[in-house]
């Protein structure tokens, strides 16, 4: 039986689609993956209820314990009795640094070579994840806007930006739907310094595989970026999700050499 409570206010996940050509348990199982491996569930933490996720996805308590376990089958999840079930304290993860000159030349080379649709801007709350990204309270007011990007009539990827508002207003009504958001951030007499990125694999959510009209749980590449000023403050926080088939990353590695040891490291 399908829980009809009200939906939890901390939990991000939308109802699962019957549209969608995946079974409901997998479509649960790809959002929850998705928040343990992107971090909105922190390493060691509870995670919500079974009721209450049944709440969140609009679906049987048999659907969320079949998606459960398979993410306990995977050590995503660890379940204590009569505690409930954790995220273990250590979630595989790797973090890219890379030169913001190479980021800003790699999203120009995005706004110019491909174009946007399905552009959606609005102000809302901000969320935990974006509250602790931009350095801001948990329900301050934040610019949102997410696009899709495509190249022909080819979707590649989805990206969602979340600014400051004293930011954000300064962008309103600029042409998000020609220019990246970071074009327009400089455009807005606002100095630029440095970003930390980090790249991961991940699953087609319900949202994403809608978005990119592909299937829940095709594998897509993840990135996750913030950007600060010059005075190392928290300006742009972006998230996006591009087709593993349609993404290529390349770097230029030099050789180096310390005493007896050697190894490659980007140029």
């Amino acid at each position: 039986m399908i829980a009809s409570r009200r939906r939890p206010r901390d939990l991000p996940g939308s109802p699962v689609s019957r549209d969608l050509k995946a079974p409901r348990y997998h479509q649960v199982y790809v959002a929850l993956r998705d928040w343990i491996t992107g971090g909105r569930f922190a390493p060691g933490s509870r995670i919500p209820s079974e009721a209450e996720l049944c709440v969140a996805f609009q679906v049987s308590r048999i659907t969320v314990r079949r998606a459960i376990d398979e993410l306990v089958g995977e050590r995503l999840l660890v379940r204590r009795q009569g505690s409930g079930t954790f995220v273990p304290d250590r979630i595989p993860g790797q973090t890219v640094a890379l030169d913001f000159r190479e980021i800003t030349t790699r999203v120009a080379n995005l706004g110019r070579t491909t174009e946007v649709v399905d552009l959606k801007v609005e102000w809302l709350p901000a969320d935990a994840t974006t509250a602790s990204a931009l350095q801001i309270a948990p329900g301050a007011r934040v610019h949102k806007s997410s696009r899709v990007r495509t190249r022909g009539r080819q979707r590649l990827g989805w990206v969602t930006t979340w600014l400051p508002e004293d930011i954000g207003k300064r962008l309103a009504g600029r042409e998000l739907r020609r220019r990246t958001v970071l074009e327009l951030i400089e455009r807005a007499g606002i100095s630029i310094d440095s970003a930390e990125q980090s790249i991961g694999a991940s699953l087609a959510g319900i949202d994403a595989a809608r978005a990119l009209g592909v299937a829940v749980g095709v594998p897509l590449v993840r990135i996750e970026r913030i950007v600060r000023d010059t005075e190392s403050r928290p300006i742009e926080r972006v998230e996006a999700f591009w087709r593993a088939d349609c993404y290529e990353y390349r770097m230029r590695l030099r050789r180096e050499r310390r005493g007896r040891l050697s190894g490659w490291i980007p140029d």
